[in-house]
């Protein structure tokens, strides 16, 4: 898996987290089923994002650290049924360095929402992005489909990005400024929060309703800092973004959508 072109994840600069909309408990209500406009999909339905990563690669001397910032379209192009019958819609994902530079197509994945479920399969990998109907005590298996113990490879390493993932709603239907626009309706899903002294894995985003995703921030690194002998005496204070020996951390935002 080519991180660098084929993920549409993007990477955080420092500080972890600041979720920018407050987390919100609220009480159970009958099925909105406008819930599903969490994830619209018709065709030519697009939104575009800045994207910012940082790769870490372990080289002779220490850790390489490259970071990037592209820019990605991602197009709801077309209409498809699969072998079940059930309609998809083909989602064309671009990319560019540079925001006056013609868009490249650099590869196309599929989607479909209903009444139950919204599912992305991207990169040979299916997520459950969304259950219906949901409330902020919703929780649910977004990866019953992925091998827990695949690996995938970042700057030569091998990775295994999807342990101990475990989806949440944090907030549903609250106003959430992002970027630079103010939403109305934000929906706000933890995908993974796990922390050892070995393995970071992080996955959080946002949704705003007849929009999509947002916004999306992903840590997943490795380090064996905490393996030496003796113990260095920060070990469980030293930040991940200092102790990091293989992976990324991405971030994507908004910029445009129609």
């Amino acid at each position: 898996m080519n991180i660098l072109l084929n993920t549409r994840f993007i990477v955080l600069s420092a500080l972890l987290l600041g979720m920018g909309c407050e987390r919100q408990i609220l009480n159970p209500e009958p099925f909105d089923e406008s819930q599903v406009d969490y994830f619209p999909l018709h065709p030519g339905h697009y939104v575009v994002y800045q994207t910012d990563s940082l790769i870490y690669d372990p080289v002779s001397g220490g850790i390489k650290v490259d970071s990037t910032t592209t820019f990605v379209k991602e197009l709801v192009a077309d209409t498809l049924t699969d072998n079940a019958g059930n309609l998809l819609f083909t989602i064309e994902h671009y990319e560019r360095k540079a925001l006056n530079a013609p868009w490249q197509l650099k590869f196309i994945s599929s989607a479909s929402s209903s009444t139950g479920q919204a599912i992305l399969t991207e990169m040979n990998l299916r997520f459950l992005k969304m259950i219906f109907p949901m409330d902020s005590r919703s929780n649910w298996d977004g990866n019953l489909w992925i091998d827990k113990e695949r690996e995938i490879e970042i700057a030569g390493e091998r990775i295994r990005p999807f342990k101990n993932w475990d989806y949440s709603v944090d907030s549903i239907d609250v106003i959430c400024q992002i970027g630079q626009f103010t939403f109305d309706s934000t929906l706000v899903i933890t995908e993974a929060d796990d922390n050892n002294v070995i393995e970071r894995r992080f996955s959080r985003a946002w949704y705003a309703k007849h929009i999509g995703l947002v916004k999306k921030e992903q840590w997943i690194l490795d380090s064996q800092y905490c393996n030496q002998i003796p113990i260095p005496t920060d070990c469980t204070s030293i930040p991940w973004e200092q102790k990091a020996e293989k992976g990324y951390i991405l971030r994507q935002v908004v910029l445009e959508y129609n």
